[in-house]
C-alpha cells in the first residue's frame, strides 16, 4: 500500500515540477495526486497535459537523471 502512494506521490510530484521548472511542494501537486489516484478521470484529464509537454520537447529526463 505504502508502494502505490509513493508512486502516486512521484509522478505527481513530477509532473508539475517539469510544468513549474522549479521544486514544489504538495500543496503545489495535491490536485494531480488525486486526479491520478482516481485513475480513468484522473489520467483522462492529466494526458492532454503530458501531451503537451512532450510536443513542446521538454527533456524531462535531465532533471531526475543527473
Amino acid at each position: 500500500m505504502f508502494c502505490i502512494f509513493y508512486c502516486l506521490y512521484f509522478i505527481s510530484k513530477a509532473l508539475k515540477s517539469v510544468e513549474l521548472q522549479k521544486p514544489v511542494t504538495f500543496s503545489d501537486f495535491a490536485g494531480e495526486f488525486f486526479l491520478i489516484w482516481f485513475f480513468p478521470v484522473g489520467v483522462w484529464i492529466i494526458q492532454p497535459r503530458v501531451n503537451q509537454l512532450f510536443a513542446k520537447g521538454y527533456d524531462v529526463t535531465k532533471d531526475f537523471i543527473s
